[in-house]
């Protein structure tokens, strides 16, 4: 999920929760929800089994099945690996449900959420490891796999990177959270009373889970774990994920009454293709916001 301005939407504090500092990666249960995307998850355990060697396995992988027209599968090559993969079925609309059902039956003490149509990269467990500092939910780092003109597009603009909040003790905290890759302390999930399941589509569920989170503890970034996004959908899927951004604004506009109608902006790196990109970008946040 992302946004062209900033919220400016300060959650009020009801309690503050101090997270363990000191994990292992065996406390660590990683949730994927995955929908129609079979050549996604193989992507991604092939790479996760590429760059992790047993020191680094987390307790699980669980891979929640949501809705997918030809049911997802683990390759036996994968599972073979002396990790535990788990395959859930959710059958209930949005990667809101489908990562309440993952968190739901981990077993972990925290919770590492991701993407079907991303790729870890070997800093991507540990990065979060060595970032530990008390906060409740990390933001991790999200890159593009490609190379081509609308991932350097997204990466530029880091799409798949949460805003920063400057607080009054000067540190930059993460003003949300974007489940592309993200790592959140289980008890603090199970407080606020995990994802909002109403919010049924790709769009805003995480930005809302970032905000409750923040009503009783702390954020940080952890930009050393870094994971890879799979733009190779086009301009077609680049028009698509911003109009569900778009209706996603509108979502948490109407929720915590505060305006998210898109502005023009201008792109981090200027060049034609990032100026006409941007112009697209907004056109396409501004009709899903309207529709």
């Amino acid at each position: 999920m992302t946004l062209i301005s900033k919220f400016n939407y300060q959650p009020k504090k009801k309690a503050n929760l101090i997270a363990p500092i000191n994990i292992k990666p065996s406390d660590i249960s990683i949730v994927i929800p995955v929908r129609d995307n079979q050549k996604g998850i193989d992507l991604f355990l092939y790479n996760f089994f590429k760059y992790h060697n047993l020191e680094l396995y987390p307790r699980e992988i669980i891979i929640i099945d949501n809705l997918s027209k030809k049911g997802i599968t683990i390759n036996k090559q994968f599972q073979a690996k002396g990790i535990k993969i788990i395959l859930l079925k959710c059958s209930k609309m949005g990667p809101a449900s489908a990562r309440n059902l993952g968190i739901q039956h981990s077993k972990g003490d925290w919770v590492l959420f991701t993407d079907s149509d991303c790729i870890p990269s070997k800093s991507w467990i540990l990065g979060y490891i060595n970032s530990m500092n008390g906060c409740i939910g990390y933001a991790g780092n999200v890159k593009s796999w490609g190379n081509d003109f609308l991932s350097k597009y997204y990466e530029t603009q880091e799409i798949l990177v949460p805003l920063k909040v400057i607080e009054q003790q000067g540190y930059a905290r993460p003003e949300y959270l974007i489940t592309a890759n993200s790592m959140v302390w289980k008890a603090a999930i199970e407080k606020i009373g995990y994802f909002n399941e109403n919010i049924n589509i790709a769009a805003g569920e995480d930005i809302d889970l970032g905000w409750r989170l923040l009503e009783i503890g702390n954020l940080d970034y952890a930009f050393n774990s870094v994971i890879y996004h799979n733009f190779d959908d086009g301009v077609i899927g680049f028009c698509r994920r911003f109009i569900r951004y778009g209706k996603g604004n509108k979502i948490i506009s109407k929720m915590y009454e505060v305006d998210l109608k898109p502005k023009v902006f201008q792109p981090n790196k200027l060049s034609f293709i990032n100026q006409f990109l941007s112009k697209l970008q907004y056109i396409c946040m501004l009709w899903g916001y309207i529709t």
